[in-house]
């Protein structure tokens, strides 16, 4: 199962930045849009990992939860991949992302006795479309800079998803759910 480690976002906010990708659906712009029920916060994808792993897999990700205090993270507008020159990924940024870094050195640490290589150049962010071709990338551009895309959200457990192809796309299941941190003091 291909799986990965991720923050689940509240239904709020996922019905907010699907109002935003609304917005900019409007634009001339090819894009593969995620839909707002799979929008995540990844921090560590794993790839294909043997049914048999999970347990163990599970066990590392409790053990980080139960040492973690929770945070609020905070969106503050876009970003590209790899750049706003050529974008091919568009992105709710993330306003303060050591946090976020630090979170997946520890996840790294736990998980790379196990196998798993350590993330070389992370950036968290919130992926909401694939961007294939865009007509007018001034007019785009110019969009996602007049959008106040502002919003806070609580980090305060972190997930094991599997992901599956479908005949309408991917989707996302929880496979270990409530990995719940200690409240920060």
């Amino acid at each position: 199962m291909r799986t990965f480690i991720a923050v689940e976002l509240s239904s709020a906010l996922k019905q907010y930045l699907g109002d935003i990708a609304r917005q900019l659906c409007r634009c001339d712009v090819t894009a593969g849009w995620v839909k707002p029920d799979n929008l995540h916060l990844t921090l560590k994808f794993l790839g294909e990992v043997d049914d048999t792993r999970l347990p163990q897999l599970t066990e590392k990700i409790n053990q980080l939860a139960r040492d973690q205090g929770a945070f609020t993270a905070n969106l503050n507008g876009f970003g590209f991949f790899p750049s706003s020159e050529q974008p091919r990924i568009l992105y709710a940024a993330i306003n303060e992302p050591l946090p976020f870094k630090q979170l997946v050195q520890q996840i790294d640490r736990l998980l790379e006795p196990l196998g798993f290589a350590p993330e070389q150049h992370f950036t968290p962010h919130i992926t909401l479309a694939r961007i294939k071709n865009i007509k007018n990338i001034q007019s785009f551009l110019q969009l996602t800079n007049d959008i106040d895309l502002q919003a806070s959200f609580s980090v305060d457990t972190i997930n094991l998803f599997g992901s599956t192809l479908h005949g309408d796309g991917v989707r996302y299941q929880v496979v270990a759910r409530g990995l719940f941190f200690q409240t920060a003091i």
